[in-house]
């Protein structure tokens, strides 16, 4: 029983497509005529020819810049250069304000960053700083000695009292002292005695010498007379005469030595040493005078004043390294730069420069007036642009790239090419009508004519084009799903034949049939009618926004 059920409802779900199929190919496939016996077939031929999409809309000529040109500071207006109609280049001086003021806060500011810049530098030598610090702690040191011992000595003499310990070794230095000084006097008298000694040796000496020297020439001027031992003779007579020689340099040696001058060294540093012993045991006797006093409280004061100032030469190092951070210096630097763009800029602003090329279109001051606003308009008329405007309903006709011809009222023998370069993404209001705004580029070098801003054109946009393309009537169309088309091809025999075809551009009448079909092929309209209507059709299809009255000045 369950096989059964399942079965006839299988039975019945097929019925039902098949008649569902059939119902659908009868309402929307199936050619009207042959719905009615002794209908006419209406047909058409594939034909060959043009289509084109267009829509037209109405605009102005502008620029396709313009600005208006202020100082970026208020002052007094000293020279202007440019009249209206006068044509700039970018970068030409148009006019200038009073820059007094700006130039010396620039000159102010790059001296700002010299100073930062040698900051930096500064910061930078660390190593330096650290070795300036610790030769002003080893300053503070010294000072701080120099100090102490000029307090002690100042201390001595206010709480001076004699001392019996050191005058008794100073007496006995002075005891020492003058004995040596005896001893040196008396060392002084044996040298005397020792002089004057020598010099009778050496003058014992020089007559020794003397007559050994006599001798030898006796001996050698009688030496012919004699005929014995004259050998024996003559050898005694050198021998003589060559020891009273050394004898003589023996005396003349020990008198030198016995000259020398030794004694009156010893016996004067003797007696300064007895000067010496004797202030010292002075000094310990006598208590210091007032004088010596203030003198010592002044070097204290002295020292304490050193010692203040290398304690701050020490505080100024140390602060002269913390403060060496690069970074801060840096952070320093650049504000002064900032600040110094800030001020250049200032002084830029006094002078008014074209930022573009164009024609100038106003002046709105006169030198020496108060300037606070426009000064001066451009208008870039080189390359002009076209704004114009089109229905809501043509907005699938305007996009970017889009090919327009454009014809001015002036000139109306004159057409002009371009393309769309810019759609506005909301619709704006015309004297109440929505619609859709548009910027176009133009040609002017097609035709040299001068053109003027705010001149009106009527601008035709071309959105699509077809040229020599297979054309067949829209009604021979039959819509299957999105951009999914078929057509009726009528067969010799008088059958029709459904036939997938590829639709390109498609207006109110024609359509574009890109593949499916060749030209001269018949296909059904769908249409009944009495009389036949085979015929060749090229379409053209235009929709034109004409802006209501009173609309650039209508």
């Amino acid at each position: 029983m369950y096989r059964k059920r399942v079965f006839w409802i299988v039975a019945i779900a097929l019925v039902l497509a098949a008649g569902g199929g059939y119902a659908a190919y009868a309402y929307w496939l199936a050619p009207e005529e042959i719905v009615e016996e002794g209908s006419t077939l209406q047909t058409a031929a594939v034909t060959v020819g043009d289509l084109s999409i267009t829509a037209d809309g109405t605009g102005m000529l502008v620029a396709s810049s313009e600005v208006d040109l202020a100082f970026g500071a208020s002052g007094t207006l000293m020279e202007l250069l440019v009249e209206v109609g006068d044509e700039v280049q970018a970068g030409d001086v148009l006019a200038w304000i009073n820059d007094t003021d700006a130039r010396k806060a620039v000159v102010d500011a790059e001296l700002a960053v010299l100073q930062a810049e040698e900051a930096l530098e500064n910061a930078g030598d660390l190593a330096n700083l650290e070795q300036a610090v610790a030769q002003a702690e080893l300053g503070v040191t010294q000072a701080q000695a120099d100090l102490e011992a000029a307090a002690l000595d100042l201390d001595e003499l206010l709480n001076w009292t004699p001392d019996e310990a050191e005058i008794e070794i100073a007496e006995v230095d002075l005891t020492i002292a003058q004995a040596s000084y005896q001893n040196a006097i008396a060392r002084a008298n044996m040298y005397e005695a020792q002089i004057t000694s020598a010099r009778v040796s050496l003058a014992q000496a020089i007559t020794a010498l003397e007559e050994a020297q006599a001798y030898y020439r006796d001996v050698m001027d009688g030496a012919r007379d004699w005929d014995r031992n004259i050998e024996d003779i003559r050898a005694a007579a050198a021998k003589s005469l060559q020891k009273a020689e050394d004898s003589l340099e023996i005396a003349q040696a020990n008198y030198s030595l016995a000259t020398v001058d030794t004694r009156v060294a010893d016996v004067q540093n003797a007696w300064v040493k007895v000067l010496n012993a004797q202030e010292a045991l002075e000094d310990l006797r006598t208590s210091p005078e007032e004088a010596d006093i203030v003198a010592a409280r002044i070097v204290v004061q002295q020292r304490e004043v050193a010692l203040q100032q290398a304690v701050l030469d020490l505080e100024d190092a140390q602060e002269a390294v913390a403060g060496a951070d690069t970074a801060e210096a840096e952070l320093t630097l650049q504000q002064t730069r900032l600040r110094l763009e800030s001020a250049q800029q200032a002084l830029d602003d006094t002078t008014l420069v074209a930022p573009i090329s164009g024609t100038v279109v106003a002046v709105n001051a006169e030198p020496g007036e108060k300037v606070n606003g426009t000064v001066v308009a451009l208008a870039d008329m080189v390359t002009p642009i076209v704004q114009f405007w089109v229905e809501e309903s043509d907005l699938n006709s305007v996009a970017v790239g889009h090919r327009v011809n454009l014809v001015f009222e002036a000139l109306p023998d004159l057409t002009y090419s371009g393309e769309i370069v810019r759609v506005d993404p909301v619709l704006v209001d015309v004297s109440g009508t929505p619609a859709v705004q548009v910027w176009a580029s133009i040609d002017t070098a097609a035709h040299p004519v001068k053109l003027l801003g705010d001149m009106n054109v009527e601008v035709e946009i071309v959105a699509g084009e077809a040229q020599n393309a297979l054309l067949v009537p829209v009604g021979a169309l039959r819509e299957l799903g999105d951009d999914q088309y078929a057509v009726f091809v009528v067969q010799d025999s008088g059958e029709l034949e459904m036939r997938m075809v590829e639709v390109g551009l498609m207006d109110y009448v024609n359509a574009e049939v890109l593949s499916g079909l060749q030209r001269g092929e018949v296909v059904s309209t769908g249409e009944t009618t009495s009389s036949s209507s085979n015929q060749t059709v090229t379409g053209t299809t235009q929709t034109q926004f004409t802006p209501p009255m009173g609309f650039f000045g209508g």
